[in-house]
C-alpha cells in the first residue's frame, strides 16, 4: 500500500508550491478517540487507498496540508457520515464538526462558497428509492409505473437544486462543476438501482435505456468530477444493454462487430476470457468518448488493475494507453505501477512460503491437504482470480497474518480457476505474496469440495468468497467464517478455536 501511494502522489510531489489546499477546523465535544479522515478519488470511486487520516490535536483542532494539484471533489469521513467538498490548489476552508449530532458546519475560508452551497443541496444526497435495500417496494413497479413514482418526483427533485446552484451567486464555472455532479450522481444513483434492486430484465431494461438514451455523454464540465466518471463507466454498460438488445432483435451473428464496440462477440469473449473486463471497458470508453475523458477514465482502471495486483490485463492496458497517448500525462505513472508488479512477481519466483501443494490437480478433498497440517489451526480462503469481492479480502491478510505470525496457523487457499488460467493463477499469488498453501480446481472439479465444506451446514450457498477453520485435529470447526476484513471479530473466531484446542491439550 505505501507503494501505491508513493507512485499516486508522485505527481504531487513534482508539482508547483500552490498546488496544496489547506484544510482545518474544529471538532466539538471530542474525546480523543474519534477519526476524521478525507477520501479524495484519483478520479472516480470510493478506494481505500485514497483516504488520507487527518491528525487531530487533544482539543479537538485539526488543520492538514493535502496535496491537491488540480481541482477535486473530496469526502470529508467523520462519525460514518460523508460530506462533499470541492477542493481548488490555493485555496483554503474551515469546518467545526459535532461528535454529539456529527453536524459539520462551514465556518470560514476562499473555498467557502462553492462548499457551503453543495452542503445545502445535498450534492451527494442517498435517493428514496434506494432507501430500503432487500425489501424495495418500488423495484416490484412496472416501467410506466415507476416513470410517475421514481423518475417524475426524483428528477422534480433534482432540477430545483440544479435551479438553486444556477441563481446562487457562486462564480460561474463552479455552477457548471457542481450542476454536472448533479446531473450524473442522478443517473449512477438510478443505474444502481436498476442493476441491483430491479430484478424483472424488461423492466430493469427499459429503466436504463430510459436514463441514458438521451444524455449526451460528453461531460458539461471538464476537468469533470468523479460522478462523471462514474457516469462514463455506467454508460458503457447501457451500451453493452442496447447493442446486446439489438443483436438478439436483428439476429447478429456473434462473429459480426458488436454495436458499439466493433468487435464480435465471439473475439470479445476470447479477449475479455484471457484479459478480464478492464479490456471491454476500454473498447467502450475508445470507441464511444472523446481522447481527454478517455485518457481519465482508462487511468482510473489502470490504477484499479495495479491495486488488485492483476499484472496481465495491466499490462495490456497499459500497452494500449501507451500506443493511444504517447505523451500522456499519466505514463509515467503507469509505467511505474507495471515494473513494480513485475519486479514483486520477480522477487516472489522462488519464495517458499508461497507453497502450490503438490498434485493438487488429482486431489478431490480438502482434507487430504488439512491432514499435512495436524497441530495447527487452519484458514481456508476459497476464492478466484475473477472475483472482485476475492481480491478486496485479500488485501487485509497481511494484517491477519500479522495477527498470527507466532502462533499455530496455517492459511490454505483454494481457488477456483479453470485449466486455461493456471499460470495466470500461479503469477497471481506471487505478486500478491500469498503465503500460504495454494491449490486451484476447476468449476466442475469444485462440486466435490463444497460438498465436503457445507455437508453440515444448513446454507448450502456455492458463492465467492467463502472462509472456513480446521481445529488442529483436522475437524472443521467454523463453516462460513468471517473474512479477512472483518479483522477483530474474525480474530476472535480463530482464537477461539485455538484456546478450545489448547485447553483439551
Amino acid at each position: 500500500m505505501k507503494t501505491l501511494i508513493t507512485i499516486l502522489l508522485s505527481l504531487a510531489v513534482s508539482a508547483t508550491a500552490f498546488a496544496q489546499f489547506n484544510l482545518s477546523g474544529k471538532i466539538k465535544n471530542y474525546s480523543g478517540t474519534e477519526s476524521l479522515q478525507i477520501n479524495i478519488p484519483l478520479v472516480f470511486g470510493f478506494h481505500k487507498e485514497n483516504s488520507i487520516e487527518i491528525p487531530v490535536a487533544k482539543d479537538g483542532t485539526f488543520n492538514i496540508i493535502l496535496p491537491v494539484n488540480a481541482q477535486k471533489f473530496g469526502n470529508l469521513i467523520f462519525q460514518r457520515k460523508f460530506l462533499t467538498l470541492l477542493l481548488t490548489p490555493s485555496k483554503d476552508l474551515n469546518i467545526n464538526l459535532n461528535v454529539r449530532d456529527t453536524v459539520s458546519k462551514i465556518i470560514s475560508g476562499s473555498a467557502s462558497a462553492e462548499n457551503k452551497l453543495m452542503q445545502q443541496i445535498e450534492l451527494e444526497e442517498y435517493p428514496f428509492f434506494l432507501a430500503n435495500e432487500g425489501h424495495n417496494k418500488l423495484a416490484e413497479l412496472s416501467f410506466s409505473a415507476m416513470q410517475k413514482k421514481i423518475l417524475e418526483p426524483y428528477f422534480n427533485t433534482r432540477n430545483a437544486k440544479i435551479k438553486k446552484v444556477n441563481s446562487s451567486s457562486t462564480s460561474t464555472s463552479y455552477k457548471k462543476l457542481i450542476v454536472a455532479e448533479l446531473k450524473y450522481i442522478s443517473y449512477n444513483y438510478l443505474n444502481d438501482f436498476a442493476r441491483t434492486a430491479v430484478s424483472n430484465q424488461v423492466v430493469r431494461d427499459s429503466l436504463i435505456i430510459n436514463v441514458f438514451g438521451n444524455v449526451n455523454p460528453e461531460p458539461e464540465a471538464f476537468p469533470a468530477g468523479p460522478q462523471y466518471y462514474a457516469f462514463v463507466d455506467n454508460y458503457i454498460r447501457y451500451l453493452e444493454t442496447v447493442a446486446f438488445t439489438e443483436m438478439k432483435k436483428e439476429k447478429i451473428s456473434t462473429s459480426k462487430p458488436i454495436p458499439f464496440f466493433k468487435i464480435s462477440l465471439d473475439s470479445a469473449n476470447i479477449v475479455v476470457k484471457k484479459y478480464g473486463k478492464s479490456y471491454w471497458r476500454w473498447l467502450g470508453s475508445t470507441e464511444n468518448f472523446s481522447n481527454k475523458v478517455v485518457e481519465e477514465f482508462n487511468f482510473q482502471l489502470i490504477t484499479d488493475l495495479f491495486v488488485y495486483k492483476d499484472l496481465r490485463p495491466l499490462e495490456l492496458l497499459a500497452n494500449f494507453y501507451k500506443k493511444k497517448f504517447p505523451e500522456g500525462k499519466h505514463l509515467s505513472t503507469i509505467n511505474g505501477m507495471v515494473d513494480t508488479l513485475k519486479n514483486t512477481l520477480h522477487k516472489n519466483e522462488h519464495n517458499n512460503e508461497i507453497v502450490v501443494y503438490n498434485g493438487f490437480e488429482k486431489l478431490n478433498s480438502l482434507r487430504d491437504v488439512i491432514k499435512t497440517l495436524k497441530g495447527k489451526v487452519v484458514y481456508v480462503d476459497v476464492w478466484g482470480t475473477w472475483c472482485p469481492p476475492c481480491k478486496e479480502e485479500l488485501r487485509y491478510n497481511p494484517q491477519l497474518k500479522a495477527r498470527f505470525s507466532n502462533k499455530d496457523v496455517a492459511f490454505v487457499y483454494l481457488d477456483m480457476d479453470e485449466d486455461d488460467k493456471d499460470s495466470s493463477w500461479r503469477e497471481f499469488i506471487k505478486i500478491n505474496n500469498l503465503k500460504g498453501i495454494h491449490l486451484r480446481k476447476s468449476r466442475a472439479a469444485m462440486k466435490s469440495f463444497w460438498r465436503e465444506l457445507l455437508a453440515n451446514n444448513p446454507d448450502k450457498a456455492e458463492y465467492y468468497p467463502q472462509y472456513f477453520i480446521f481445529d488442529t485435529e483436522g475437524k472443521l470447526a467454523i463453516s462460513k467464517a468471517l473474512p479477512p476484513s472483518s479483522k477483530e471479530e474474525l480474530y476472535t473466531q480463530i482464537e477461539s478455536v485455538l484456546n478450545k484446542n489448547q485447553r483439551i491439550k
